[in-house]
């Protein structure tokens, strides 16, 4: 194969890979993830999570996360129904996060935000600890893209 097929190739598959319009921003990605929660459409949910959220927290296994939404108390579920966002702040091209109003936060304990990865279609949900979201966070820290605020 030459190099000019195997780069229309990669062209070609780069340009089928584009972003669904429901995860083109986080809140976009945020709302259809409480709008599943609240139809209880687990299939819909999931497909919010990041690969790297995915696999990391559940080793990719749908039905150990399903159940772990299905044992949630209603009151759980409720107080995720209720977060209204505040603020959408996008770091870089690949990461990003939600601030919540806290006032729609059920506890002092609940956290103000929500985490975001962009993947090839669309930003898609994580957490903090997601390890390629906190290699992403260094790495848009080290470039000045983004700063810890001070205490």
């Amino acid at each position: 194969m030459t190099i000019a097929i195997i780069a229309a190739l990669a062209l070609s598959s780069c340009a089928s890979q584009e972003v669904d319009p429901r995860f083109a921003e986080p809140a976009l990605t945020f709302k259809l993830h409480q709008q599943a929660l609240g139809d209880r459409n687990l299939e819909l949910m999931w497909s919010c999570y990041s690969q790297s959220f995915k696999e990391g927290m559940f080793g990719g296994d749908f039905e150990t996360w399903a159940r772990s939404w299905r044992e949630k108390e209603t009151a759980a579920v409720a107080a995720e129904l209720e977060r209204e966002i505040d603020d959408e702040r996008l770091i870089n091209e690949r990461i990003a996060y939600l601030h919540f109003d806290p006032s729609t936060l059920h506890s002092l304990q609940a956290s103000p935000f929500s985490y975001f990865l962009k993947e090839a279609d669309g930003w898609k949900m994580t957490t903090h600890l997601d390890s390629t979201f906190h290699q992403e966070l260094e790495r848009a820290i080290a470039d000045g893209e983004f700063k810890l605020p001070d205490h």
